[in-house]
């Protein structure tokens, strides 16, 4: 895939979080557990969130203010963790573990698109969603540890 012109990272990074999002909506029908649904719902409203800020961005094809970097916290769970298949059956804990996995994924990609980018007008576009995304993954992370680790 060649990323050559303004509209062509956008648009990738658009697909990436509208494909996110539609995942996570797809297992949100797929799952039983009310809770695993529930989180499905926020996750998938995260990257709809993104995919709006993208398509903002592309329409009026300047980048603009961003908003400031914050300093995330990065527990480094998903180092830890093996990230099953999202089936039926998947518990709250199956759902997070995945999008952890999911989180990290993204920051990765973007964390790349701002290297590639630095001293452009995206940069400051592909730092925050970067930064977003690892704040998802630390929300997540904390969560997590909060439900699932307290008896180790």
């Amino acid at each position: 895939m060649q990323l050559e012109t303004f509209d062509d990272v956008l648009h990738f990074a658009i697909r990436r979080e509208h494909d996110a999002r539609e995942l996570y909506l797809m297992f949100q029908t797929l799952v039983k557990d009310v809770g695993a649904k529930a989180l499905l719902g926020d996750l998938a409203a995260y990257e709809l969130g993104h995919q709006k800020l993208l398509e903002d961005v592309l329409k009026r094809g300047k980048v603009g203010r961003i908003g400031g970097k914050k300093k995330i916290a990065d527990l480094r769970l998903n180092d830890y963790m093996v990230a099953d298949k999202i089936g039926p059956d998947s518990s709250p804990q199956d759902i997070m573990v995945f999008a952890i996995k999911k989180e990290q994924e993204a920051h990765d990609i973007y964390h790349v698109l701002l290297g590639n980018y630095a001293g452009t007008e995206l940069e400051a576009l592909f730092s925050q969603l970067a930064t977003e995304e690892l704040k998802h993954k630390e929300i997540l992370e904390r969560e997590y540890g909060q439900h699932f680790m307290q008896w180790m």
